[in-house]
């Protein structure tokens, strides 16, 4: 008998949850007994490997051996070498995934290969990373019913679905990225109306923040400029830096003892220089928020009731007082380090009862079975590469966006003119990007290259004669 699970694969940490009318909501604990598990993977010179608290432990003795926010890497040619052995990202995250299906299929008492599990991804990720994650989930052996949009499953999990007067946007600060979105309500369906992000924003950051200000007292000692270069030394401030920030959302200043080669030191961090050093990284997801809300006013939304905090981040008070005076509006918090994974799970436990099939990476479709769908929308702006004799300004190709970031999934047989550039030609090569900026750009470099391939058979015409594109998402 199939399982489902919901899989929030985070940055930072990761949870699973299980949810079936004869159990309720079953949140997975991992092996050392904790409902989150940091998404931190220990390759051990013996050829073992370590995932969560166990391999985050040996950040202090053995950090170059630590593997920690692999998700930044997904869908990049960014392999890591361990021990003379070389690691893709997705194989890396394969590891996480692994680690967790063990964890789920141990507490639901069934093998990894009964569960199916919907695993969330940040909205803003693009086809690459998508297809990544898939393969993670593949090389896991997990099997993959459907990549959620972490805005998406954070809709399901306040119950947006069924709150047809509401227009709310979600922030989803988590630890390694950032995701946006505005959802509401369009004849009568839920649906997301805009989405913007940041792959390079989360707590990491501000953790890094606060390993500066920690490292500004190090260097106050007679040896501190040699401390800077000492692997032990750096792996005991950066765990500092993450127990730090998290007792500040509680602590206006807060106090964390160090052992330094067998001297103690105290470190001291105040909210207010905390806050001071970090402000640049609040106000650049600020700017993302005002995009968002202006691309979902523009697509024809409602003005936003509400705002909705998601991922263990918000719980910092400057990203909450921030937004309140920004959006002026009421801001909301419920259980952020969860709502990811539980917006999956039910989505999931609802899959698994329509017998939905299996979903590959770009075969995600809303609607099916009788689940109750947000519909969402692409994230990113798509373009076919373009060579034009006759602009003489534009000698060079450009990128042409026809398909534009925020239009309404799925896309069925969108049709694109192009037209031949020669007499009598019988082919012609189509390369398919997206945008990989914040920004459109008509440049192929600032676009990443998706697909591309031959059409062949062109009937023989003058140039400039028409070939029609049929694109679908």
């Amino acid at each position: 008998m199939s399982r489902s699970i919901g899989i929030d694969l985070g940055t930072t940490y990761s949870c699973v949850i299980h949810r079936s009318p004869e159990h309720g909501e079953v949140v997975v604990e991992s092996a050392d007994g904790k409902e989150l598990t940091p998404s931190v993977v220990y390759f051990a010179s013996d050829g073992s490997v370590l995932v969560g608290d166990r391999a985050k432990d040996h950040l202090a003795d053995d950090a170059e051996n630590v593997v920690v926010g692999i998700k930044r890497q997904m869908g990049r040619q960014f392999p890591l070498s361990y021990h003379g052995n070389e690691f893709t990202p997705e194989a890396i995250s394969g590891v996480i995934l692994r680690r967790l299906a063990e964890d789920a299929a141990a507490a639901l008492s069934v093998s990894a290969a009964e569960l199916s599990a919907v695993v969330t991804v940040p909205a803003y990720f693009g086809v690459g990373e998508r297809e990544a994650t898939f393969a993670a989930a593949s090389i896991a052996g997990v099997r993959c019913m459907e990549l959620l949009a972490e805005p998406v499953a954070a809709a399901y999990a306040y119950g947006l679905a069924d709150e047809p007067h509401l227009t709310s946007l979600v922030y989803d600060l988590g630890g390694g990225t950032f995701d946006v979105a505005v959802v509401g309500m369009h004849a009568g369906r839920p649906r997301v109306w805009a989405v913007d992000g940041d792959t390079q924003l989360g707590g990491l950051d501000w953790d890094a923040r606060i390993e500066d200000l920690l490292w500004e007292q190090v260097e106050q000692l007679e040896d501190g400029s040699d401390l800077r270069y000492d692997d032990e030394v750096m792996g005991l401030i950066g765990a500092a830096s993450e127990m730090l920030k998290r007792r500040l959302t509680t602590h206006s200043a807060v106090t964390e003892r160090v052992y330094l080669h067998g001297r103690t030191l105290e470190l001291a961090v105040s909210r207010d220089d905390f806050e001071r050093v970090s402000e640049d990284l609040v106000l650049r997801s600020l700017e993302t928020v005002d995009r968002v809300r202006a691309a979902a006013s523009a697509a024809g939304a409602p003005p936003v009731d509400q705002v909705l905090l998601v991922g263990g981040s918000t719980r910092m008070p400057m990203v909450r007082r921030s937004l309140e005076t920004r959006c002026e509006l009421p801001v909301k918090l419920a259980d952020p380090d969860k709502a990811v994974a539980r917006g999956a799970a039910v989505l999931a436990e609802q899959l698994a009862d329509a017998a939905v099939p299996r979903l590959g990476p770009a075969e995600v479709r809303p609607g099916a079975g009788g689940v109750t769908r947000i519909t969402s929308v692409l994230p990113k702006s798509l373009g076919v590469l373009t060579h034009s004799s006759g602009e003489p300004l534009r000698e060079e190709p450009y990128v042409h966006h026809v398909l534009k970031a925020n239009t309404p999934l799925p896309i069925i047989g969108f049709e694109h003119l192009v037209a031949t550039v020669v007499d009598a030609q019988d082919r012609a090569r189509i390369q398919i990007y997206e945008q990989a900026g914040v920004r459109e750009s008509i440049e192929p470099g600032d676009n990443r290259l998706l697909l591309e391939g031959e059409i062949l058979g062109i009937p023989a015409r003058p140039a400039g004669s028409p070939v029609r594109l049929r694109i679908s998402v």
